[in-house]
């Protein structure tokens, strides 16, 4: 009886997940899709409202908010969890790390093909180009990797895991939406490159943490 009630619960469990998940995917299709419109509009208002303090602040989000630097915080994250005895902020941590190492991987490897010219190349003569630019080859030309943005999709998904372990661990996502904002304003990234790669980072998220659970209750 109890092993029947268990298994209904984790179906049910399960379920509501997919329904999540599928929300989100919805949801994300529709807001990428609109933020393409609006591309050129929020370049031009960050032209036209440049700041140097602010342009400070964003290189210090972006300097301090790429993969490599969110590992480490996951490390010495990893490490005090470990000498506190906390074992389930240092599962957290863990799933954290890894949603954002895959998060990071999916949009570095499409971005090598999409070929999109960032808003600060001014050399380019088409924003889309895919692998090649005439007889340039664009395979390793940091220049037209702009979408989407590795950056945004690493942290969101890095910061994405709390929420979807616990709802009210929101605030999290506000570091990584500082980030996203860092590469507009720095003009190194579209609005679109940031919104795609931040919902490429929440479904990370959402889809590492269900794992996780699965293989918590089994």
């Amino acid at each position: 009886m109890g092993n029947h009630q268990s298994n209904q619960s984790g179906r049910k469990s399960s379920e509501v997940w997919s329904a999540r998940v599928t929300a989100l995917l919805i949801l994300s299709v529709l807001i990428c899709g609109l933020s393409f419109i609006f591309d050129h509009a929020v370049i031009e208002w960050i032209k036209n409202h440049d700041s140097k303090p602010l342009k400070e602040f964003a290189g210090f989000l972006s300097r301090w908010g790429d993969w490599p630097e969110l590992m480490l915080y996951g490390v010495i994250a990893l490490g005090i969890s470990w000498i506190a005895r906390r074992g389930e902020l240092f599962k957290l941590i863990v799933c954290m790390m890894i949603a954002a190492t895959i998060s990071g991987a999916v949009v570095n490897s499409v971005r090598l093909f999409t070929g999109r010219a960032r808003p600060n190349n001014t050399e380019a003569v088409r924003e889309w180009n895919g692998l090649w630019n005439g007889n340039e080859f664009l395979l390793f030309k940091s220049k037209y990797h702009s979408f989407p943005s590795g950056h945004t999709g690493a942290a969101f998904a890095f910061f994405g895991i709390p929420l979807f372990a616990n709802r009210r661990d929101w605030w999290p996502l506000l570091l990584a939406a500082g980030i996203g904002w860092s590469r507009i304003y720095l003009n190194v990234h579209h609005l679109s490159d940031v919104v795609v790669g931040a919902f490429v980072g929440l479904i990370t998220a959402a889809l590492v943490w269900q794992r996780f659970q699965r293989k918590s209750q089994n």
